[in-house]
């Protein structure tokens, strides 16, 4: 009789327990940024070096996504 092999599991999106704590909270602060903007003004536009947490903000939420969508090939 053949010996079958098991069917090669699909590889889950890198979610680590981190990069999604990190992701939420990017979110929280966009959504807060939107609601209260006012409010949420003297934060964001603090920044540093011409980098400010507005734009920090929006530059780490999107290679987040994307390293979600995309997961990790190899």
């Amino acid at each position: 009789m053949p010996v079958m092999e098991e069917p090669k599991k699909k590889k889950e999106p890198c979610c680590n327990g981190k990069l999604v704590v990190l992701g939420w909270s990017l979110l929280l602060i966009g959504g807060l940024a939107h609601m209260l903007p006012a409010q949420m003004e003297p934060l964001l536009k603090f920044s540093k070096w011409g980098i400010s947490v507005q734009m920090l903000v929006g530059m780490l939420s999107v290679i987040i996504a994307l390293n979600f969508l995309l997961g990790d090939e190899d």
